[in-house]
């Protein structure tokens, strides 16, 4: 099983939707049962769209995935999406065109917007998030707000705002997810729960813009 497998169109946003800006981030990872990892997250521009990536290596495993999209007059639009996983160096590639996320967006593309729309929508009941795993099969999420969270970025406090994210098909288990306040997509800290425990935490390392 992938490390990167739990974490992750269009998306219409409020006129005041936070501008993106490029980054480079590291993270370290923790899963139980699995050694300790790197994980690497970059936003950058290429031209007239965006390109998000996330990748690990460890000796017997390693992921990767990366999202094309365009944003235009605040809104995303998922242009295409790739992913590499392999486990003892056996695994596939994915991929999936902009004709396959007119409806919905990668999920990467959606990570994204997420980030924004916690800025803009203060969701305490439950709002929709939907888009499309690495296999273009749909999924039905359902995050809320949460209190913010205070973590230490490069020395100093930040107030992250902070979501729980939930399949609507998996009751078992959630994502807690930590966002940086002023810049668009970049995670500060994601904690994974499965029957009430911890099972993993994704935690900013190094962080340049």
């Amino acid at each position: 099983m992938s490390l990167l497998v739990f974490m992750l169109a269009s998306f219409p946003v409020m006129a005041q939707a936070s501008a993106l800006r490029p980054f480079d981030a590291n993270y370290h990872l923790s899963v139980d049962g699995w050694p300790d990892a790197t994980i690497h997250h970059s936003l950058k521009r290429e031209g007239d769209h965006w390109r998000s990536r996330m990748e690990s290596s460890l000796a017997i495993a390693k992921g990767q995935e990366s999202a094309r999209f365009s944003d235009n007059s605040n809104q995303l639009r998922a242009l295409g999406y790739r992913s590499d996983y392999r486990f003892l160096r056996m695994g596939k590639d994915y991929s999936l065109s902009r004709s396959q996320l007119t409806e919905r967006p990668d999920r990467q593309t959606a990570l994204v917007e997420l980030s924004r729309l916690v800025l803009e929508d203060d969701c305490q009941s439950g709002c929709e998030l939907n888009y499309v795993d690495h296999k273009g099969r749909n999924e039905d999420g359902i995050w809320r707000r949460v209190a913010d969270v205070s973590i230490q970025v490069d020395g100093k406090p930040v107030q992250a705002p902070t979501v729980e994210l939930r399949d609507k098909d998996k009751d078992d288990r959630y994502m807690r997810i930590s966002f940086h306040p002023q810049i668009p997509g970049l995670l500060l800290r994601l904690d994974f729960f499965k029957d009430g425990d911890r099972v993993s935490r994704l935690q900013l390392t190094r962080l340049s813009q």
